[in-house]
């Protein structure tokens, strides 16, 4: 920091954060503070960031999440670690193709008009717009990453890296190829996961149907889909249910269709579900399949994979599903086979990308067997190598991996990376991670790679690795692996930090990071998920634009360890954007002063004469260890919330003013505790709040680097003083007294005389008269009481009292009466969180004590 320092006289009256921001970040980058060096001798201190989808703009929670990452960046580049915060972003195929279908359906195309190979170019056109566009909003927010070391999951490199785990999963056999039943997207055209499923509620109806039993008699089902019937392959009871035991071993005729239903007993079959007889459609739903497999039933594929029928000589055969149902049912009814109609709400899964209703289908998969790196993983965690914020998201986690089966690695897009199976035209198959040449048993060069592409999440389960160079022998992957810290929400808990875990464990022989640190979702104000579509999201550049980074950053510490989800309050950034310029303020007061800041001998500041700047170093140290606590345990709230009531309620509002003239008439002591303390705030708040901090420290005096090259304020209990805490808590008191006692009378702001008890000292009087602005303080004789903070009478000018004290009166019974209504309400009580109820409670008490208050001075 070369430049010429700036001084209090170039300092505009209020902080303007669009004025400092973009400057500050262009430095930072410039003189390379966030590039990482692997060959450092200091402790390193890695974090792989969880790599946003390139699907568009970055939402409030991605917003949430980098401030919680980059507070802990710059926190332990601070206390002495070499930190590499390492950028990236994931093709998200699913989610990237559909983007990009949508834009060409505007235009009126398909990817199939357009071709393969013009597909590829807008797919690469894309990535170079949105990823420049995810890169340029994570530098608003102040992310200190190491852009020199920015990974994309379809890079060259991680492309290697894919191949060669695909490679070494498969040499172990437990890759393999087969037909089950799989969730399908019949607008995609591809299976998906469990967990990719949107799950919504439907009013359908429910509907009974008679099937014929061979030799007389009938069994009733109830569906709510009639047009699956068309596969079913058999009909299951309840070995318990009386009611059928009579029909167990018969064989039901399929209405309209003609085969043959055996009717088989499972325990599966839920009695009081519907008649307590199933229709079993093993290629269409997972607990069929399951029936069927137990039972040897035919599989039978009713529908084609674009969600059309699939029934060759019916009259059904290609009509879409609800077409089919319409007229399957009029075609029942009119054979008098349909028993009873009744509504019937029920959650039906949808693509949560494109959200198609999902049509569990047989299909033809690549799937991975996970018992091996699964039972690996509740090893590690059962041995405590990874910790979880909060622990309770540890069962969330275990209670997924035990209950985990073959996961579906496939997928039927255009996008992404393509599995690495060749066939030649004689039928043999070849697995490599480089293409082949030619076949290497015949020798052929007519080779045909498979057309699926590997699901998103088994590229991304090797992010914190891959990204560091594996499967090469690194600088990089030798210094900062295993990473640290792995901070995301609790949703992508089984779809990625557990499959991290997995492959960590299987490629790496170590935990791919110690601590897993599972941040709150933001809602919308009124509860609903944040949602363009919906209109209830909340772009986090319109909130960089009204009230900077910093104050988005201070929001997002405060909520972000929430134990429960937080529904978004955008007058709370707007109150950190008023806490900026408050330490703006300050700092211009502290500045102003005549004189600079004095040379310090050891042990200067402990021989301090006064009472404030003895409290003042006392409370400093308090929250030094505070927001130090905060920061190492994660708990970000306890941080942000330590600093400000240091900042605003303790230095600003209290000391600064006691301190005021003092600072005016060029008293050394004060500058240079002010100078002091301000320092030390301003490194304190730095990962939480880094523009602002930045801009002044640059101001204050003394020799100044970047704050993120100092040292962590570690004062280790230096300046505690609990006499000069206790005797300020009394001027504390006594003032706000007083000040109750003016407000109350409708008195000016200034004169007056006030009594007190003897049991306060001069120090004490002094400071009281100078903050309470009274003209008198006149400490009494003790009258019996051990420490009346108001023992006396408080005496000011003539005012306006009665007046004012019934409007006072009127205000405070107004605020409680409304308050109190809507405590009252139970819906409210009911729908609010819980943090809201609360603070409500509290205000109610605070009002009638109030009132209680006025009312005995009256």
């Amino acid at each position: 920091m070369d430049e010429a320092r700036p001084t209090v006289t170039d300092m505009p009256k209020a902080f303007d954060p669009q004025a400092i921001e973009a400057g500050w970040y262009a430095r930072w980058e410039a003189d390379q503070l966030f590039v990482a060096d692997a060959l450092s001798d200091r402790p390193k201190f890695a974090m792989c960031f969880p790599p946003p989808n390139i699907t568009g703009e970055l939402h409030l929670g991605h917003a949430l999440q980098t401030a919680v990452y980059d507070t802990i960046a710059r926190y332990k580049r601070m206390t002495g670690h070499e930190v590499l915060f390492l950028p990236g972003y994931d093709h998200a195929a699913i989610a990237t193709q559909n983007v990009l279908e949508k834009q060409l359906a505007k235009e009126g195309l398909t990817k199939e008009q357009l071709g393969r190979e013009k597909f590829d170019e807008r797919v690469e056109q894309w990535y170079e717009q949105t990823g420049a566009t995810i890169i340029n909003q994570l530098r608003l927010l102040g992310a200190s990453m190491d852009w020199t070391r920015l990974r994309f999951t379809m890079d060259s490199r991680y492309y290697r890296s894919v191949m060669t785990a695909f490679v070494a999963f498969y040499e172990k056999g437990w890759i393999y190829r087969a037909p089950r039943i799989v969730n399908w997207c019949p607008h995609d055209r591809s299976a998906i996961s469990d967990l990719e499923i949107e799950w919504q509620e439907h009013q359908d109806t429910l509907y009974v149907i008679k099937y014929p039993i061979e030799g007389g008699g009938d069994v009733t089902i109830a569906t709510v889909r009639p047009e699956t019937m068309l596969a079913d392959t058999g009909v299951a009871v309840n070995p318990q249910d009386k009611r059928y035991r009579s029909i167990i071993g018969k064989t039901a005729i399929l209405p309209l269709v003609g085969r043959k239903l055996p009717i088989v007993a499972d325990d599966a079959v839920e009695m009081e579900f519907g008649t307590g007889a199933l229709k079993v459609t093993p290629g269409h739903d997972p607990l069929d399949y399951e029936i069927g497999q137990r039972h040897g039933l035919e599989i039978v594929n009713g529908m084609h994979e674009d969600g059309t029928m699939n029934v060759p000589d019916l009259p059904y055969d290609g009509l879409p599903a609800l077409e089919a149902r319409r007229r399957i049912v009029e075609d029942l009814k009119a054979q008098g086979l349909v028993v009873k109609e009744e509504p019937y709400t029920h959650e039906v899964g949808h693509c949560d990308r494109c959200h198609t209703i999902i049509e569990p289908l047989i299909s033809d998969q690549w799937w991975m067997r996970m018992e091996e790196m699964r039972d690996n993983a509740v090893a590690a965690s059962v041995a405590g190598k990874v910790r979880w914020h909060p622990e309770r998201y540890e069962r969330t986690y275990l209670d997924w991996l035990r209950g985990l089966h073959d996961w579906n690695i496939g997928r039927q897009l255009w996008l992404g990376h393509r599995v690495p199976v060749y066939r030649c035209d004689n039928g043999h198959v070849t697995v490599s991670v480089d293409r082949p040449e030619a076949c290497p048993e015949c020798g052929s060069d007519q080779l045909v790679q498979d057309p699926d592409v590997l699901d998103t999440w088994f590229s991304s389960a090797l992010w914190p690795f891959a990204t560091l160079g594996w499967p090469d022998d690194t600088d990089d992957l030798d210094a900062f692996y295993p990473t640290e810290v792995n901070c995301t929400a609790r949703e992508i808990i089984n779809l990625w930090v557990s499959r991290m875990i997995m492959t960590g464990l299987e490629f790496m022989d170590e935990v791919p990071f110690g601590d897993v640190v599972i941040h709150c979702v933001v809602q919308a104000a009124d509860g609903r998920r944040m949602s363009k579509s919906l209109g209830t999201g909340v772009d986090p550049r319109d909130l960089l634009n009204k009230y900077g980074a910093d104050a988005l950053r201070a929001w997002a510490a405060s909520v972000a360890m929430s134990t429960q989800d937080v529904r978004f309050d955008e007058t709370r950034v707007e109150g950190y954007r008023r806490f900026c310029n408050k330490l703006w303020n300050a700092t211009r007061l502290v500045l102003a002063s005549p004189g600079t800041l004095s040379a310090q001998s050891p042990g200067f500041l402990e021989r301090q004469e006064h009472l404030e700047d003895r409290w003042i170093l006392s409370r400093l140290s308090n929250a030094v260890t505070q927001i130090t606590s905060g920061l190492e345990g994660f708990a970000f709230q306890d941080s942000i919330e330590a600093a400000y009531g240091f900042a605003w309620n303790e230095l600003c509002d209290w000391y600064l003013e006691a301190v005021k003239d003092r600072l005016r008439e060029g008293d050394q002591a004060a500058q240079d505790v002010a100078s002091y303390c301000l320092d030390n705030l301003l490194r304190l708040l730095h990962p939480m709040m880094p523009f602002v901090t930045e801009e002044l420290w640059s101001r204050l005096p003394g020799p100044r680097d970047y704050v993120m090259r100092t040292d962590w304020p570690d004062l280790a209990g230096r300046f505690v003083d609990p006499g000069a805490e206790e005797e300020f808590e009394q001027v504390v008191g006594i003032v706000e007294e007083v000040r109750g006692h003016r407000q109350a009378a409708g008195a000016p702001p200034r004169g007056g005389s006030l009594h007190l008890d003897r049991a306060v000292s001069d120090t004490v009087a002094g400071l009281v008269a100078r903050l309470a602005h009274v003209d008198l303080v006149d400490v009494m004789e003790a009258r019996g009481t051990p420490l009346a903070v108001v023992a006396g009478r408080v005496n000011f000018p003539a005012g306006t009292g009665d007046a004012r004290r019934e409007k006072e009166r009127q205000r405070l019974q107004g605020d409680l009466d409304k308050t109190e209504a809507r405590l009252a309400n139970p819906d409210f009580r009911e729908k609010a969180p819980s943090e809201v109820v609360a603070n409500l409670e509290e205000r109610a008490t605070g009002l009638r004590q109030a009132l209680e208050r006025l009312t005995a001075r009256e």
